[in-house]
């Protein structure tokens, strides 16, 4: 009963971040007055992108993909990327912060706590940092509670930053790019760059609530 009351409170606001971030992918003229927006008022879209994703960071449950697909349509690839990934990082250092210091009372709010346990117990003492690289890899395409896990298990916090550096300056970097070519080309290609994502992500989850 209490998690269908946590799913039910994050819903509301996941599914407005999921539309408003979705309307300069499928409006063409909403997307036109952002980029004008954007145009007088440059700061906006840093802003934006890193308090979004920095909350879908440390908020788990709220989707952050909307923010990285809205952010390739309205802005170059690399400054979508760099945004999205200072936004990331952040949310990830607070999430880390957090599950250390005020340990599961904190965390069960922001995380399924089975599956935060499941992996800190995958962070072995002896293979800490290999083991998060390997975790942080995978969580890649699916809400991030590995930042969690990393606080709740022993892993040292600079070990903890060396790995999602290690891990998210690449991918999302590979991400992005491919990402803002697709939307370069075509919206139909984009589409489908955004479709194979959200395939790879459900999948993820699939396999990963079969076999856990």
């Amino acid at each position: 009963m209490l998690n269908t009351k946590k799913n039910l409170l994050w819903l509301l606001p996941s599914t407005i971040i999921v539309v408003i971030f979705s309307l300069p992918i499928f409006s063409s003229e909403y997307l036109n007055r952002i980029v004008d927006l954007i145009k007088v008022y440059p700061a906006i879209a840093p802003i934006v992108i890193i308090f979004f994703r920095f909350i879908g960071v440390v908020l788990a449950p709220l989707p952050g993909a909307p923010i990285s697909f809205a952010s390739i349509a309205v802005l170059p690839w690399w400054e979508a990327w760099m945004y999205n990934l200072i936004g990331v990082e952040l949310g990830s250092v607070v999430a880390f912060l957090l599950a250390r210091k005020f340990r599961e009372p904190v965390v069960s709010w922001f995380a399924p706590f089975q599956k935060v346990h499941e992996w800190q117990d995958r962070i072995s003492q002896k293979k800490q940092f290999w083991a998060f690289v390997g975790l942080r890899l995978t969580a890649l395409v699916v809400l991030d509670f590995v930042s969690y896990a990393a606080g709740l298990s022993k892993l040292r916090f600079n070990k903890f930053i060396l790995a999602c550096l290690l891990i998210d300056i690449p991918t999302s970097f590979i991400f992005f790019f491919l990402g803002g070519m697709a939307f370069q080309y075509s919206i139909f290609i984009f589409a489908g760059f955004i479709a194979i994502f959200l395939i790879a992500a459900l999948t993820y989850k699939y396999i990963g609530n079969k076999f856990s």
